[in-house]
C-alpha cells in the first residue's frame, strides 16, 4: 500500500461496530418467544421514548479514540500533576510493587468466591491470611473476609450491635466523615434505627465524654461510635471512653484510620468491642474512589453477628490441613431472611491487596511509614500555624491529619492552591467547624521534606494574595 492508499484508508470512517449480527439478535428474540424488538420494548411507554437518532459524533477508528480518550484524559488534575495534601477518608500512600506483582496472578484475578475448598485453596489461605494480620493489626480475634469499604463496614457494624443488644439506638459522633453518615442514614433508619448525635470538645475536637456518659443514662443504646482520628484529624481516646460505654451497657465500636495502629496502641486493645477500617491506606491506589475494601473486627462474643463469610483452618476426613469458608450462615444466599446481613459478597481481591501489603512490610517497617506520616504532618502543621492568621481548628493530638482555622474561607484558599499546583486539602464542614474557614490537611511519606516546605511558601503567598 502506497501512501496516498494509506491516507485514504485513515480517513475512511468506521460506521461502528456491534457485536451481535441481525441473525444473533433474531436468534434470541425467537428464544424469548417474540418477533421484533419493538415487541420486546411494548411496556415501554411511548411518551419517554426518544424518536430520533442519538447525537453523537461520527464513529471513530480504534487509533482515532485512543488519541481522543488520551487527550481528555490529559485534561485531569491528578496526585501526579498537583502535590496532594487531600485526606478526609482517602489517602495517597506509596505502594511497593510486589504487590500488584502478586495480586495480578491470574490465580488471584480471576478467582471466583471460593464456595468448594478443593478447588480454591490458595485463594481461601490467602484470605485467611489477610484475617490473621489484620485482626493482629486492629486487636481483635475475629474478621471477615471483607465487605464493600469503610462507610458500609460502619453501617454493618452498627447493625451488629444491635442484633447483639436487641436495642434500636445507637451514638454517633459528630465529628463523623459526612459521607460515612449519609450512609448509616441510608442503612439503619429503615430498619427502624434511631441514630442520636454526641457533640465534642470545642477546644481538643474530642467527644464531649460527660455528654456521652448523659445520653447512655436510660440504658437504651445499643451502641457508640467514633472515629479516630475524626473529621478534625484528632485522635480518640478510646481508653477513656470504653468504661463509660461498658458503664452505660452499650458497645463500642470505632472507626479507625488502619495506620494510626502502627503508632499508638490499637482499639481493640484499648476496650473496642468493633473496629472497622477502610483498607484503602494499607496498598489501595487511590483510584478516582475506589473499589476499597471495607474491614470489620470484633471480639469473639460478636463474632456470630458478623457480617460476610469467615475463613478458617481445618482438617479434611483423612486429617489433611486446609482451609474453608467456615461461617457463612449469616449470609443471605444461605439465611434468607433470618440473614444478618444483605452484603453477601466481598472484596476479596482488595484484600489479598492488603495481606500482601502488611505481609511484605512487616511489622517494623509499618511503624516506621506510620511514624514518617505522623512526622511529616507534625512539621506541615507547625509551618502553617505559623503563617499570620492561621492556627489550629482544635486543639486534639492529631496523627497525619490536622485540621487549622484560615484567615479566609477555605474554598477560596483551596481553589487558589490548585492552580499553584496543590490539592491543599479539604474544607472542614462549616456546621462542624463554626464557620467556613476550617481545613483538614493530610500527610503521608510520599511528601518530602522539600514538598512540605513548598506548601507553606506556596500558602504564605495565596494567604497574603487573599
Amino acid at each position: 500500500m502506497n501512501q496516498r492508499q494509506a491516507e485514504s484508508v485513515m480517513e475512511q470512517k468506521p460506521i461502528g461496530y456491534n457485536v451481535h449480527t441481525g441473525s444473533d439478535r433474531q436468534a434470541m428474540l425467537e428464544a424469548m418467544g417474540l418477533f421484533s424488538v419493538e415487541q420486546l420494548f411494548a411496556d415501554v411507554p411511548q411518551q419517554v421514548r426518544l424518536r430520533r437518532e442519538l447525537d453523537l459524533p461520527p464513529a471513530l477508528s480504534e487509533w482515532e479514540l485512543m488519541r481522543d480518550v488520551l487527550a481528555m484524559a490529559g485534561l485531569n488534575q491528578t496526585v501526579l500533576t498537583h502535590s496532594n495534601f487531600l485526606g478526609n477518608g482517602a489517602y495517597e500512600h506509596y505502594i511497593p510493587a510486589v504487590v500488584d506483582a502478586i495480586v495480578s496472578r491470574g490465580e488471584f484475578l480471576t478467582a471466583y468466591t471460593p464456595y468448594q475448598p478443593e478447588m480454591s485453596q490458595g485463594l481461601l489461605q490467602a484470605l485467611f491470611e489477610f484475617q490473621v494480620l489484620v485482626g493482629k493489626l486492629l486487636g481483635q480475634e475475629s474478621v471477615n473476609c471483607s465487605v464493600y469499604d469503610g462507610a458500609t463496614a460502619l453501617a454493618e457494624s452498627c447493625w451488629m450491635m444491635c442484633s447483639a443488644s436487641g436495642k434500636r439506638r445507637i451514638v454517633v459522633t459528630q465529628a463523623l466523615w459526612t459521607e460515612y453518615r449519609e450512609v448509616l442514614t441510608t442503612y439503619l433508619e429503615p430498619r427502624g434505627v434511631r441514630l442520636d448525635s454526641v457533640g465534642h470538645d470545642v477546644g481538643t475536637g474530642q467527644i464531649d465524654a460527660a455528654a456521652l456518659a448523659a445520653l447512655l443514662a436510660s440504658g437504651d443504646v445499643a451502641g457508640v461510635v467514633l472515629q479516630s482520628p475524626n473529621a478534625f484529624g484528632v485522635v480518640e481516646d478510646v481508653a477513656a471512653l470504653s468504661p463509660i460505654c461498658k458503664q452505660g451497657h452499650a458497645l463500642l465500636g470505632v472507626c479507625v484510620n488502619p495506620l494510626l495502629c502502627g503508632w499508638i496502641e490499637a482499639p481493640g486493645r484499648l476496650g473496642a468491642d468493633i473496629v472497622v477500617c477502610e483498607g484503602q491506606p494499607l496498598g489501595l491506589p487511590l483510584s478516582a474512589g475506589g473499589p476499597y475494601v471495607g474491614i470489620i473486627a470484633c471480639s469473639k462474643p460478636l463474632e456470630r453477628y458478623l457480617p460476610g463469610r469467615l475463613v478458617g483452618r481445618v482438617h479434611d476426613l483423612n486429617g489433611k490441613l486446609g482451609y474453608a469458608l467456615v461461617k457463612e450462615d449469616r449470609e443471605q444466599h444461605v439465611a434468607r431472611d433470618k440473614a444478618t446481613s444483605h452484603i453477601c459478597s466481598n472484596q476479596a481481591l482488595n484484600a489479598i491487596r492488603v495481606a500482601i501489603y502488611l505481609a511484605c512490610l512487616g511489622d517494623a517497617n509499618f511503624m516506621r511509614i506510620a511514624e514518617a506520616n505522623a512526622a511529616n504532618a507534625a512539621l506541615l502543621y507547625e509551618l502553617l500555624i505559623a503563617l499570620p492568621g492561621v492556627r489550629p481548628l482544635r486543639s486534639g493530638t492529631f496523627f497525619n491529619e490536622f485540621s487549622v482555622e484560615l484567615p479566609v474561607p477555605s474554598t477560596v484558599f483551596c481553589a487558589r492552591m490548585r492552580k499553584l499546583g496543590f490539592f491543599a486539602g479539604v474544607p472542614v464542614e462549616a456546621a462542624l467547624a463554626g464557620h467556613d474557614r476550617g481545613l483538614l490537611v493530610a500527610v503521608t511519606e510520599t511528601k518530602s521534606r522539600a514538598d512540605i516546605e513548598a506548601y507553606a511558601a506556596r500558602a504564605q503567598a495565596c494567604l497574603r494574595e487573599c
